[in-house]
């Protein structure tokens, strides 16, 4: 076990990380030689988070020939913060390009200024699909990704992956010839899907085979399903096919696709609901949105979360429309609506693209270059520093350093859970992480296949993390069998451990209540589970379990002399969002009352979806609950539910813009960045 001890930080060592920091940053911008402002316009009325935009770039609006011929030196900044951005296209012999960036935040009805850099012969491509979107797969490798995708044939069909593309082939002449590949994820309305497909005829039958692409039930299909069909020479004839509560609603040959045998086009299909009467669907070619097949429905179009896939199949007749569909890649991205943010490239001049640092001062409170790029042993007379106010709160705050602290305590473990490991791009899993302190992964583990893990946990090691398995997540009280399949689960995960060479640090044991609370009933023993669990694990692998809201306290002494510690679940105790640390030590003090009694330790696990604007006041939970219970010998850390809700979260809350010519231009910047910096000091730990 882990914990590592908290660092006093006083602002004297922030102030220094502060200007080392600027100092590193303005040595990097100067590498890039242009910039130019990207103005994206949020036009639904709504707070956008985590929102993919694309940026189209033609010769009208960037000059390709100061970039480098791959696009490799683009980069996109939101203030002093790096965008994740993916490169859809990219033809400066034809003078254009597509990419897709990722905006933190964007208010509703507002604006939010992005700098584009380029101009950096050295640069090495950022261009990353997994970090931008929130589901990704270009089909690298020579096999579908186990951990994203699941597939299905019948007769001749099959699925193949080699050189970047993916085959959903109908090859052979059988009546009811087809091959499916569907995600293992589940998506939420107001998304998209894209696929960049095209149509292969391999039979006599210029008809081809049947496509399609769409959304599908994530428990059955004969209950929900958005089915985009296109069919004959050229899929000529496309139609709708949606499902829901047993009605059905079709439409056929609204539009035509009319891609020609052999062409790439990229298909995109919508799913979306504007309020909470209506839902709806719509398809696009190429990112042009075909409005005759838009349609919308408060019966025919559900709001359940769904797959997405892809199928090929024969006709029934048999007749010899063999072929297949060719995948180049797919992703799911937001999709709020019709009225999408708007993006606008601002063009550089013509005679000379500015340089990126002097850029910022039309916008000084969303990017403090002043404040940053001053080197630190020239503090006193900072360069590119015109006004006087702002020089003199650096020096009072230089002043002020000997008398200020923060305040010593011991937050301990701080984790994450984590549902999937290749979901996120591993670095930049690592770099939000660290960032945050956090220092243990607990991983959501699929028993049936625990080797498919191996890598990442080995990955993990490597960057200094603990990883334990989460198991028995979501089983239910059902009687016996369920005993005997969680007995399964937990052999699988010991062989594991015994044979690999990235074993898991310790198995925590997911603990559901009975479905009827008053009665034991129908409900797992947990204590014969986690006994035996012991037994197998030895004393060399922790072993945890995690508690509901409701469970008996008899239960809890009962479990306590087999487990390391409990992971307390704060959440799931009423309609109210607990994202304040009174709020949880108040819902909490029950169990946690019966573990400090029990002898025991308790990791208290709050939720992301409890109405946290972002991941500051996130961390500033962890640092509060850390000071309630210091001294608490059964207070052993904090983690959080889940990393994909979390990652999403903006860095720091947007604040309204200052009044033109109140405040001093940049220091709320300052300050928000030395207050994320004490609470990340906060949670710095050592192992014991």
């Amino acid at each position: 076990m882990r914990v590592r001890s908290i660092a006093c930080r006083i602002i004297s060592v922030l102030l220094l990380g502060v200007f080392i920091t600027g100092c590193a940053l303005a040595e990097t911008d100067d590498k890039w030689s242009y910039s130019q402002e990207i103005v994206v316009t949020e036009n639904a009325g709504k707070d956008l988070t985590s929102y993919q935009v694309p940026v189209r770039l033609d010769s009208s609006n960037f000059d390709f020939s100061k970039a480098n011929a791959d696009g490799s030196d683009l980069r996109f900044l939101l203030g002093s913060t790096r965008l994740d951005y993916w490169v859809e296209t990219w033809d400066p012999k034809g003078g254009e390009a597509t990419v897709w960036v990722k905006v933190p935040f964007l208010p509703a009805n507002g604006d939010r200024k992005v700098m584009m850099k380029y101009g950096y012969p050295e640069a090495r491509a950022e261009s990353n699909g997994v970090d931008t979107f929130i589901f990704f797969d270009d089909f690298t490798g020579t096999s579908l990704r186990s951990i994203d995708w699941k597939y299905e044939d019948s007769g001749g069909g099959f699925v193949d992956v080699q050189g970047g593309i993916c085959k959903v082939a109908a090859p052979k002449v059988h009546a009811r010839d087809f091959a499916l590949v569907y995600s293992k994820d589940s998506f939420d309305i107001n998304t998209a899907f894209v696929a960049k497909r095209m149509k292969v005829t391999t039979g006599d039958d210029e008809r081809g085979p049947v496509l399609r692409q769409g959304f599908i039930d994530q428990i059955d299909n004969a209950r929900n399903e958005i089915k985009h069909e296109t069919e004959l020479a050229n899929e000529t004839r496309v139609r709708w096919e949606l499902t829901a509560r047993k009605e059905r609603f079709r439409s056929f040959d609204l539009t035509n696709v009319r891609a020609s045998e052999g062409d790439w086009y990229i298909s995109e299909i919508a799913w979306y609901e504007v309020d909470d009467d209506n839902r709806s669907v719509a398809w696009f070619r190429d990112g042009v949105r075909d409005t005759r097949m838009d349609y919308t429905s408060e019966e025919f179009v559900t709001n359940l979360p769904m797959h997405i896939y892809l199928y090929a199949a024969s006709y029934p007749d048999a007749s010899e429309n063999t072929g297949y569909m060719a995948v180049d890649y797919v992703f799911i991205r937001k999709f709020v609506g019709p009225e999408e943010p708007s993006v606008q490239v601002t063009p550089a001049p013509a005679e000379e693209a500015a340089p990126v640092e002097e850029v910022s001062g039309p916008e000084a409170v969303e990017v403090p270059v002043e404040e940053v790029e001053v080197p630190i042993e020239d503090v006193s007379e900072p360069e590119n520093v015109s006004e006087e106010p702002e020089e003199d709160v650096e020096e009072e705050e230089v002043e002020a350093v000997p008398v200020v602290s923060f305040p010593e305590y011991s937050v301990g473990i701080s984790g994450i859970r984590l549902s999937s490991p290749y979901s996120p791009h591993f670095p930049a899993l690592v770099r939000e992480l660290e960032i945050s302190g956090i220092d243990t992964i607990f991983l959501s583990v699929d028993s049936t296949d625990v080797w498919q893990y191996e890598r990442f946990v080995k990955s993990a090691h490597e960057e200094g993390f603990e990883v334990h398995a989460v198991l028995l997540e979501d089983t239910g009280c059902t009687g016996a069998w369920d005993l005997n399949t969680s007995s399964e689960a937990i052999d699988e995960v010991l062989d594991y451990n015994s044979k690999s060479l990235a074993a898991f640090d310790g198995i925590n044991i997911y603990m559901e209540p009975s479905s009827a609370p008053t009665s034991n009933e129908g409900c797992l023993d947990y204590a014969s589970i986690i006994g035996a669990t012991r037994e197998g694990a030895g004393a060399n692998l922790t072993l945890s379990a995690s508690l509901p809201a409701r469970y008996n306290a008899s239960t809890i002494e009962d479990i306590a002399p087999m487990v390391d510690f409990f992971v307390v679940r704060a959440y799931g105790r009423g309609d109210e969002d607990l994202n304040e640390a009174s709020l949880i030590v108040d819902a909490v003090a029950l169990q946690m009352g019966e573990i400090r009694g029990a002898g025991s330790k308790g990791i208290i696990e709050i939720r992301a979806e409890d109405g946290f604007e972002d991941k500051m006041t996130v961390q500033e939970c962890f640092a509060s609950l850390a000071e309630y219970y210091s001294g608490d010998p059964a207070f052993l850390g904090v983690t959080i539910s889940s990393y994909e809700t979390y990652k999403d979260l903006p860095k720091v809350a947007e604040e309204p813009d200052e009044k033109p010519g109140t405040g001093v231009p940049g220091f709320g910047i300052v300050s928000g960045l030395l207050a994320g910096l004490g609470a990340i000091a906060l949670l710095k730990k050592s192992r014991m």
